[in-house]
């Protein structure tokens, strides 16, 4: 019985490196894809160290990418190929579904190497991972983890449980207008407001093929990581819930409304919003003020995770709206606050934002940001196409730094 499970065992972790040898072809020469890694400095910095280091994000934003980038940044550092293995957890091909799955490779790709760099792509698949990767640190073990994933409260959870101390934890979105610019230095500031920030998009010229990438991206999140992840029924209720909400930039989310417009309950309705929030399709701005109980009785503004999305359901371009997207996402996470027929697009710690796209700035505009300052003593800016006495620009405000 003992040789039969070493047979066993044997089989699994040589078919498992004979499927893992594609995905493991580290070199300095491979072409790791245009730089994103410039964007996320806390993580270059942090390479090194044993934390584990966490990547979370919506689907198809770059994570994989960034993973293969932290590979080259360490081949750049001096640690050889062979001690770096790269585990794409949800490849069929492979077949992992517990942590024992993968310990099994881990500890045959380890033996004779001092310490090895181990990058868990897509973990949420793998039952008990956090267990073992908490297991793995605190004894010591030689292993430094990557891990990436693309669901929000799974990680939450589990990191609180298990990794509180032990990690690093880094939220992937799709492209800021910089991260654009680098991987399309010809394009513009319109484009990216248009067609958003997925990578994949970015590259592909042809707009036919732009909305056949978003479309799919949009069923397979919708489906995978929605109604697959939280055993949800009526799927063309449920996509047609979406897609309305994606459809309206920065709609405040009144759930009585909506239940009485998708025919649901009230509960359904805030179940189907903390889906999508969880998944990273939907981003919420919450109402800004210093009392818990305001706070609480104001409703959610909601925006895309990608203004591609919004043109693809759409067929539209609002480019004023597509630009609050944009600054958001340089922003994030913010507010929002409105009073007595004033309201601000945005807050955050120290700084208030309006977003217009128009050289011809509307006097409300200043107007709700001095009604503002009078209550909480905070600055705040006018963003607009062009940069005068009163407004800043709004790409030159995409493209500076922000702390």
């Amino acid at each position: 019985m003992k040789n039969g499970r070493y047979i066993n065992q044997l089989s699994f972790i040589l078919s498992m490196n004979l499927n893992l040898e594609e995905y493991n072809p580290w070199t300095k020469n491979l072409n790791y894809g245009i730089d994103r890694l410039f964007n996320y400095p806390e993580m270059v910095r942090a390479m090194r160290r044993k934390e584990i280091q966490v990547l979370s994000g919506i689907r198809r934003c770059g994570k994989t990418t960034l993973l293969r980038q932290c590979i080259r940044h360490l081949l750049d550092q001096g640690v050889l190929s062979k001690h770096i293995l790269f585990i794409p957890c949800d490849e069929p091909l492979l077949k992992l579904k517990t942590y024992e799955d993968v310990h099994k490779i881990i500890e045959e790709f380890s033996i004779n190497k001092k310490r090895i760099y181990v990058f868990l792509d897509e973990v949420q698949v793998i039952n008990g991972w956090e267990k073992y990767v908490k297991g793995r640190y605190d004894a010591e073990a030689p292993v430094k983890f990557f891990v990436s994933g693309s669901s929000a409260s799974f990680f939450r959870k589990d990191v609180a449980s298990y990794l509180t101390g032990r990690h690093f934890f880094h939220k992937i979105t799709t492209c800021n207008y910089e991260e654009y610019m680098r991987i399309s230095p010809k394009g513009s500031l319109g484009d990216y407001l248009e067609w958003g920030g997925f990578p994949e998009v970015i590259l592909e010229q042809d707009v036919r093929q732009k909305k056949l990438i978003l479309q799919t991206y949009l069923e397979t999140i919708i489906q995978r990581d929605i109604i697959d992840r939280y055993n949800l029924r009526n799927r063309k209720q449920i996509e047609d819930f979406y897609k309305s909400i994606l459809s309206v930039v920065g709609g405040k989310a009144v759930v009585k409304k909506l239940a009485l417009q998708f025919h649901s309950t009230e509960r359904s309705i805030v179940r189907l919003i903390l889906a999508g929030l969880d998944s990273f399709l939907l981003e919420d701005v919450t109402f800004f003020s210093h009392s818990l109980r305001k706070n609480r009785f104001q409703p959610s503004k909601i925006y895309p995770c990608d203004i591609g999305f919004t043109r693809l359901l759409t067929g539209r371009f609002e480019r004023g709206r597509s630009a609050e997207w944009a600054v958001l996402k340089k922003i994030s996470p913010a507010q929002y606050w409105t009073n007595e027929g004033h309201e601000v697009d945005f807050v955050t710690r120290d700084l208030a934002l309006q977003v217009t796209y128009t050289h011809e700035v509307s006097s409300r505009e200043f107007d709700a940001l001095v009604a503002f300052r009078k209550i909480f003593r905070i600055s705040g800016v006018v963003l607009a196409i062009s940069k005068t006495e009163k407004t800043e620009s709004i790409e030159e405000f995409l493209t500076k730094n922000w702390a």
